[in-house]
């Protein structure tokens, strides 16, 4: 069981000490059956007997409780350690991979994984614990059964064994359609995903709102219709555990006295032992789900795990050194994203391109000529699959990157404003009150606990915020992607006359995606783009 494996290669100790006393609490729970049997046949004998079984029952029960407290307690415990470990690992790797793997498996896999199935596996490990302590008491009261009587026995394990035998085959049935209903889950994230980040186009277009709507519903309901034949397979288990249970009785009651020579006191004490056996079979019977469940989650993210560890290259700890910018050379770059279905592959290159410290350089060109991809690749978060890239004259080796990415301070079409300046220290509280008054956001935000008090702002507003954030951490190059296009006219023109040549004069290197032609006179460099490949340069 794939989800006992996870508990043993995650969790430290005491795993041993927990499972044995989840066995001893299972004995103890057992040993309440024999307790309770011996107690009703000496109910007319003497009072000492009673009293000594009364004590019997009392330490038995202090045992059962302290024993199953304990375990379940400890369980908690490293169950959710468990899984803090193995989402932080994850997240840890998530930080340290490559973009082309966040935008090529997408959110919807990556946050079902690290919340709907870390949540489901940690919901496991008390019953998983629990049903360990029933299977004990099963387990004593099949050995009672067995003292009490062979046949009785014989009768009773076939009648289990074949029913554990039915489970096991419709059971991987189960395991199929479970991991149908979780890539369903997850297509339906995405689909949820697009209503909340698409919200404002769908609002003012009606056939785009209806189409996605029935889109999210076909989903929906595709996933509802494996839940329900999965939950069927559930039902199906569950009503066959019954009726196996009510044919066992009947075999106890009408079969075993014909089979064998046996006394009324046996024929009760086996009912007996098969009623008190019930609740704990149907205890694990009923966990059988939820394992089914958990099983998938932790394959679930397991598989998350290799796909980012498969596409990571390996980054070592080590301490970022930072070069001194002079200058950055592309050399016959090339770049191409993986071909997801029939038609042309979309790329950029071959591209030759330098620029020097100081310079301002504007990238223009049309919707899908290629500028973002361009930048992705300027920056380090694209590897060039093709041509080679200087910096100071010196090619730029994957190994570098790690370096390389630091020089750069960004600020996407698409960017995130985050809570907090993260990274950034010993922050001049004056330098921040200044810069927040040019931008006009004195009386909207301030600066305290090194973060910003309000963010919810206008997109213009938000992108002036993120500009003073971006300025705080003093970087060599700033990249602005089409940074002016939700500004009011005087602030685009105070960015391009003002800003851009206020970040120059202070020795800093500017790359600035633009459609503003009125200010291409503010570049030093201009480089216009069109299916990937640069058809223009001033």
């Amino acid at each position: 069981m794939k989800l006992l494996e996870f508990f043993r290669k995650e969790s430290r100790p005491p795993k041993s000490q927990i499972f044995f006393t989840a066995l001893v609490s299972g004995l103890a729970n057992g040993y309440l059956l024999m307790i309770i049997n011996n107690a009703a046949a000496s109910v007319n004998k003497s009072d000492e007997i009673q009293l000594s079984n009364f004590i019997l029952f009392f330490a038995d029960l202090m045992l059962l409780l302290y024993t199953k407290q304990y375990s379940l307690k400890q369980a908690t415990i490293i169950a959710e350690n468990a899984i803090n470990r193995v989402r932080m690992r994850i997240t840890d790797k998530l930080r340290r991979t490559e973009l082309l793997f966040v935008e090529t498996v997408g959110h919807a896999e990556i946050y079902t994984s690290v919340t709907q199935d870390a949540s489901l596996i940690s919901e496991s490990a008390i019953i998983m614990i629990n049903a360990c302590q029933q299977i004990m008491v099963v387990i004593i009261c099949l050995l009672y059964i067995a003292w009490l009587s062979i046949p009785g026995f014989i009768i009773t394990v076939s009648v289990l064994g074949v029913s554990i035998l039915m489970y096991l085959y419709n059971s991987r049935h189960i395991n199929n359609r479970l991991h149908e209903a979780a890539k369903k889950e997850s297509e339906f994230f995405n689909g949820i995903n697009s209503i909340l980040m698409g919200f404002k186009e769908i609002k003012i277009n009606r056939k785009k709102n209806e189409a996605l709507f029935n889109h999210i519903e076909t989903i929906s309901q595709e996933a509802k219709d494996i839940k329900v034949a999965t939950g069927l397979n559930f039902v199906i288990d569950l009503m066959f555990a019954q009726t196996s249970f009510f044919i066992l009785c009947a075999g106890i009651i009408f079969a075993l006295p014909a089979l064998s020579p046996t006394y009324v006191g046996q024929v009760v004490g086996i009912t007996v032992a098969v009623l008190f056996l019930f609740g704990p079979l149907s205890m694990v019977v009923g966990a059988l789900p939820m394992f089914e469940r958990a099983n998938v989650a932790v394959e679930n993210l397991y598989r998350l795990e290799e796909k980012i560890d498969e596409f990571s290259k390996p980054e070592q700890n080590i301490a970022i050194q930072v070069p001194d910018f002079e200058s950055l050379e592309l050399e016959k770059i090339s770049f191409h994203y993986q071909q997801q279905s029939e038609g042309s592959v979309f790329g950029v290159g071959p591209i030759d391109l330098k620029i020097n410290k100081g310079d301002i350089l504007f990238i223009v060109g049309g919707n899908g000529s290629g500028k973002s991809t361009l930048v992705k690749l300027l920056i380090g978060l694209y590897y060039p699959l093709s041509g080679n890239m200087y910096i100071n004259n010196k090619p730029l080796a994957a190994d570098d990157y790690v370096h390389y990415r630091e020089l750069f301070s960004t600020i996407f079409a698409d960017f995130h404003l985050f809570e907090h300046l993260y990274g950034v220290e010993g922050v001049d509280q004056k330098q921040v009150d200044e810069l927040l008054k040019t931008m006009e956001l004195e009386k909207k935000t301030t600066f305290k606990h090194n973060g910003f008090s309000n963010t919810d702002l206008s997109t213009g507003q938000k992108k002036r915020l993120a500009y003073i954030a971006s300025v705080l951490e003093d970087k060599q190059i700033y990249v602005f992607d089409e940074w002016a296009a939700d500004q009011d006219p005087e602030f685009r023109k105070y960015f391009y006359e003002v800003l851009l040549k206020d970040l120059k004069s202070k020795g800093k290197t500017v790359i600035a995606v633009s459609h503003d032609d009125r200010y291409f006179s503010s570049a030093d460099k201009i480089i216009k783009l069109e299916y990937g490949s640069i058809i223009e340069r001033k």
